[in-house]
């Protein structure tokens, strides 16, 4: 057990999560399933409205228990899976009580005593928590950077240009709701879409609480967030700080675009990336396929087989194909990533951020090897 958490020698530690409800933390319930055994407890903390609920985790229904400042004591490790506003208010009870805590939101994603890990990445980064609180970048950034890092390693990153496509859960389960509604208005009229606003004039009389600017049933929406200034969508800045922060390139050059497509789960981004030594393909996709990357590269070499999101939901690898070279260029490659945001983008990195910190998994950093202490 590593130094400052809250079980004994004796007992392996205690989990819990926040949000249990949420997409992501039912992911992270139905993962827990398939981890090694490490926890002698998960609690549920949610809202008033959820507690009383029951939930699987693993074979056990679990109550989900009312949060309140006093439900930290005696957790080790928390897992917040829940809006920014909600981790900003709870995260501190958490670490008062003594407990470690993995947010999810973009609470602490800025905080420099908050380190931003990708377990495939940078490990060693969560030795450094002062605040006892490890973040994470945002689901899109999750899915790219284990790629990024294994060609970077390999041939040095100088540049990066990525179109970020993201399925409507990347707004939480409101997003998916306005999908489904704005389809239930479309239905019967299969031929919408051929005219000047008939879309629009279907979807009229939903309510004007769409988390998304524009329709997004037929439709794709080149704006993701809050306007950042210059142009710029807060989605393509936050995504460029944390390829630069994880990959430690503070002045990596990186533009991304991000568009809001119509589906339910799996964000796609398609990648343009320049080295400043000279890569072919093959190399590329060998170099990721060998990597401790958490990748699996399609054998697209005629064009024929490459992941898409309908391949890719339920799963949790980072799935990569199309890997081309950028013609009369030897030091750019063109390539997609594709992977489930809620699992791979969100609760699976979630669970092998808390597994880091209590010394168990793949990525954990052991204590004779330089491994992180608690706060």
């Amino acid at each position: 057990m590593l130094e400052g958490v809250n079980s004994t020698q004796s007992q392996r530690p205690t989990l819990a999560v926040v949000g249990p409800t949420g997409l992501v933390g039912q992911a992270v319930l139905e993962i827990l399933s398939t981890r090694v055994d490490a926890w002698e407890d998960v609690r549920l903390l949610g809202s008033d409205k959820d507690a009383g609920r029951r939930l699987l985790v693993g074979a056990e229904e679990v109550e989900v228990e009312a949060l309140d400042s006093e439900s930290f004591y005696g957790v080790d490790v928390v897992i917040f899976a829940t809006p920014p506003e909600v981790s900003a208010k709870w995260v501190p009870f958490a670490t008062a009580a003594g407990s470690l805590v993995v947010d999810t939101s973009e609470a602490f994603r800025d905080d420099p005593e908050v380190p931003l890990v990708v377990p495939e990445v940078n490990a060693r980064a969560i030795d450094n928590r002062p605040r006892g609180i490890v973040a994470m970048p945002c689901g899109p950034a999750i899915i790219m950077l284990p790629v990024l890092a294994t060609l970077h390693e390999h041939w040095n990153l100088t540049h990066v240009t990525a179109t970020s496509l993201q399925a409507v859960t990347g707004a939480g389960r409101v997003g998916a709701e306005r999908l489904f509604a704005e389809v239930g208005a479309l239905t019967g009229n299969p031929r919408v879409g051929q005219m000047p606003g008939d879309v629009r004039r279907y979807v009229a009389d939903l309510p004007d609480d769409s988390p998304f600017p524009a329709p997004i049933v037929s439709n794709v929406v080149p704006w993701i967030g809050r306007h950042s200034g210059r142009g710029w969508a807060s989605e393509e800045t936050d995504i460029k700080h944390e390829l630069r922060h994880v990959l430690q390139l503070p002045n990596l050059k990186v533009a991304v675009t991000c568009v809001q497509i119509p589906i339910v789960t799996t964000h796609m981004s398609t990648l343009h990336v320049s080295f400043d030594k000279k890569v072919t393909p093959s190399d590329a996709r060998r170099a990721i396929t060998e990597g401790a990357n958490g990748a699996i590269v399609m054998p697209d070499e005629e064009g024929v087989d490459w992941p898409t999101p309908v391949d890719a939901i339920g799963t949790d690898p980072v799935w990569v194909g199309r890997v081309r070279q950028v013609e009369n260029n030897p030091h750019t490659l063109d390539f997609i990533v594709c992977g489930d945001n809620i699992r791979k983008g969100a609760a699976l990195n979630a669970l092998q951020l808390a597994e880091m910190l209590i010394g168990v998994g793949p990525y954990a950093v052991r204590e004779d090897d330089g491994a992180p202490t608690a706060h």
